[in-house]
């Protein structure tokens, strides 16, 4: 194959150079006479393609689109919504994209499960209008979608009444609402979850609707503005129809609420024009985008977007939306202009809902699943750094799903950190990827370990197997209300990330057998790193210990260094899905998997020997601790998924209370936030595999928490672990199998 390369401003033919070559190619810039200066700080992506990527990705050109993206109210389910996603579907097609999509998922209830995952009540809506003016004691527009489409929860039904107005406060408490006559008014309720408030407000007090307030900490800070974007379901529990919900800004509820503290009667005109979408409008839809492989088409990487959220919605998540549009075309723009072959496989695009989008997407395509070799989710990104403090936070995926992505993620990242932060020795080179239109500054970048708080949460799940990168912003400006402005971001944040994102997908769709190398070797030594970091961290456990404790101190730290290798021997053996018929490749990925193997032992033999020191002038016999009773019955037991159920139950859904009920659920004594903040009970979940059992899921859940320096709030207990899987069982997402002896993985 010969490809035409742009070099020095010519075109010259480089015969019989595939990819392969294109990827080896030096800079003539980079030679002396002696030869090829050695690469300094070497990435795992050659220094050509990376220039290729810099010098066609554009963070203005994503700004635009995020701009038009921010004028959108984009609700599940809305015209504006689907009017938003066909815009964005001709702007793939006109970037070169033809294998477009958009597809429309049957959504009636909002409580449709997808996987373990619903949508916590939300349905499709059209609203024309929604208005309140007070009436009493003076006339004055009070709020309006048209300033703040997310004055509006979302599943309110139409209205047109003057009432007045009663103070009940905290909505969720039945005591706040006795000796008050609510029938026909508007509750004034706040400081809960709106369908609480309105199972009491509404349904059992027959209020006519509501006024809803937050003034407690929420995601848009301390504005006082901010109208927070709410949503019910239009049901009450027992499937009566709901009326209306209106949220207030703090300074619009401390408003009503100082008429009312000084007696006066304050009535309001609620005009709200909208309606529930039914039979085949009740959808929601996601745009699908692919640059599909030639050699190996069936193996995929995904980047997605989750596109709802109020408008504006700029940074939450008009900026992921748009960002992964310039990947999209970033990477098309190479390949129609001959500078990219043809990826080897397939790159996927998704703009889809939030936190279930992602499993209704698989529902309509289960055999993809085990197909999808890697992800990035993309949610609130490219916040100016100098208009609000905030860094850009790279999420790894998971040790449960070990793969090479973090060893590439890590080299690339690093890349972007040196080119971006030019230190003093660096001033010949003002190169540092800005936008022309953006900021000059440097970047503020940090690694994150893997959390789950986002749509990552699905994808890294053992079920559906996705080893899943995040790229986010750390803090995020006022969110989730019309507060979420354009202004927060900054078209070189835009034009920084796309690049490194373009860089990573790079790595996926065209790594060849010439090239690999790259892959194999940053993956060993960034293994070698991790385990000699792991081993510090064990042996100074070991050096802090009490002389009671030495024991156990070297035997967690045995595990530690135990557990770290199985990880990074599996970040190895994930490399072999990108040459599954090379021969000499996977023979180096053996040989690296042995060494590494051999280093581990290395680090293992250190601390041990660092043990033996510790109980030498204490008299005491250095011992490997035996396994308790407990430690005993659970290695024996195996929690294996069940074919078909796939996913977890986490933020939006109460899969586990639904099937289990409260009272049974509450006897297996799991602690608040076990299905969504305790990383603990999360990383157990996505141990689970079939193979090991529930001894070795806590073990590795714990040297990952120790590993990645999660604070000690996350920490779950072998006690705590056979608990959640003992309510797994029960729920029926495993079983529970007794291994015979002791076996191996």
């Amino acid at each position: 194959m010969t490809i035409s390369i742009p070099f020095g401003g010519l075109m010259k033919k480089a015969q019989l150079i595939s990819w392969t070559g294109l990827w080896l190619v030096v800079l003539a810039s980079s030679s002396t006479p002696e030869g090829p200066t050695p690469a300094r700080r070497p990435v795992v992506v050659e220094d050509r393609v990376l220039e290729l990527l810099a010098n066609e990705v554009n963070g203005y050109a994503a700004f635009n689109n995020l701009s038009i993206i921010s004028t959108y109210h984009r609700t599940l389910g809305s015209d504006a919504i689907g009017e938003l996603l066909r815009r964005l579907e001709a702007k793939c097609r006109l970037y070169g994209l033809t294998g477009t999509k958009i597809h429309r998922v049957p959504v009636q209830t909002g409580l449709e499960y997808f996987f373990l995952q619903n949508f916590d009540g939300q349905v499709p809506t059209r609203t024309r209008k929604a208005e309140v003016r007070l009436v009493k004691p003076f006339p004055k527009l009070l709020t309006t979608a048209e300033s703040a489409p997310s004055c509006l929860i979302q599943g309110s039904r139409a209205a047109d009444l003057i009432a007045p107005v009663v103070f009940i406060g905290d909505g969720a408490n039945p005591d706040n609402y006795r000796n008050k006559d609510l029938e026909g008014k508007i509750a004034l309720a706040g400081n809960a979850l709106p369908e609480d408030i309105k199972e009491l407000a509404i349904h059992a007090h027959r209020a006519a609707g509501l006024f809803f307030y937050f003034t407690r900490p929420h995601n848009s800070g301390d504005n006082n503005d901010a109208v927070l974007d709410m949503h019910w379901s239009p049901y009450s529990r027992s499937g009566e129809p709901s009326t209306f919900g209106l949220s207030l800004s703090t300074n619009q509820f401390l408003f009503l609420k100082a008429l009312l503290d000084k007696g006066e009667e304050v009535v309001v005109h609620v005009k709200i024009e909208s309606e529930l979408k039914e039979k085949e409008e009740s959808v929601f839809e996601i745009l699908d985008a692919a640059i599909p492989g030639t050699d190996f088409p069936d193996q995929e990487f995904w980047v997605w977007a989750h596109i709802d959220h109020p408008l504006p919605g700029a940074v939450d998540n008009g900026s992921g939306c748009a960002l992964i549009l310039e990947m999209a075309r970033t990477l098309q723009a190479l390949i129609d202009n001959g500078l990219f072959p043809a990826p080897r496989r397939t790159i996927r695009f998704l703009w889809l809902p939030h936190v279930s989008g992602l499993n209704m997407y698989l529902s309509l395509h289960p055999e993809k699943i085990g197909k999808i070799k890697g992800g990035i989710s993309v949610d609130s990104v490219a916040i100016d750094q100098s208009f609000f403090s905030n860094y850009f936070a790279l999420g790894k995926p998971s040790h449960s799903l070990p793969s090479y992505w973090t060893a590439v993620l890590e080299s690339l990242a690093e890349h972007l950190d040196s080119r971006t932060n030019r230190d003093l020795l660096d001033y010949r080179n003002t190169d540092n990827l800005f936008s022309p239109e953006g900021s000059r500054d440097q970047f503020n970048i940090r690694f994150c370990p893997f959390n789950g708080f986002g749509d990552e949460m699905q994808s890294n799940d053992g079920t559906i197997g996705i080893p899943t990168i995040t790229f986010s912003n750390i803090p995020v400006p006022p969110r989730h209300s019309q507060v979420n402005f354009l202004k927060y971001v900054d078209p070189t944040g835009l034009h920084r990330i796309a690049y490194l994102g373009s860089a990573l997908v790079s790595v996926f769709g065209w790594t060849d057998a010439a090239n690999i190398w790259r892959v194999v070797d940053e993956v060993y030594a960034r293994g070698r790193i991790h385990l000699l970091q792991e081993a510090e961290k064990a042996n100074r456990a070991l050096r802090d210990a009490d002389p009671l404790g030495l024991a156990e101190a070297n035997k967690q730290g045995c595990l530690l260094i135990k557990c770290g290798l199985r990880r990074e021997q599996g970040m190895l053996a994930s490399i072999r899905i990108l040459l599954p018929a090379s021969r000499e490749a996977h023979q180096e990925i053996d040989l690296r998997i042995n060494q590494v193997k051999e280093f581990a032992g290395a680090l293992t033999g250190e601390l041990q020997a660092g043990y033996a020191a510790r109980c030498r002038p204490l008299g005491l016999s250095p011992m490997d601790l035996p396994p308790t009773k407990e430690e005993q019955d659970l290695d024996r037991l195996v929690p294996k998924p069940v074919p078909g159920v796939r996913g977890k139950s986490s933020y939006f859904g109460d899969y586990y209370l639904k099937i289990l009920g409260q009272e049974k659920l509450d006897s297996f004594h799991l602690r608040p936030g076990f299905s969504y903040g305790i990383v603990g009970y999360t990383e157990a979940h996505n141990f689970i595999d079939g193979r090991l059992s529930i001894l070795e899921i806590h073990q590795a859940t714990a040297a990952e928490l120790w590993s990645e320096g999660y604070p000690s709030e996350h920490d779950v207990t072998l006690t705590e672990v056979a608990d959640y899987m003992r309510m797994l069982e029960a729920a029926g997402i495993i079983t529970l199998e007794k291994r015979k002896g002791k076996g191996a993985d």
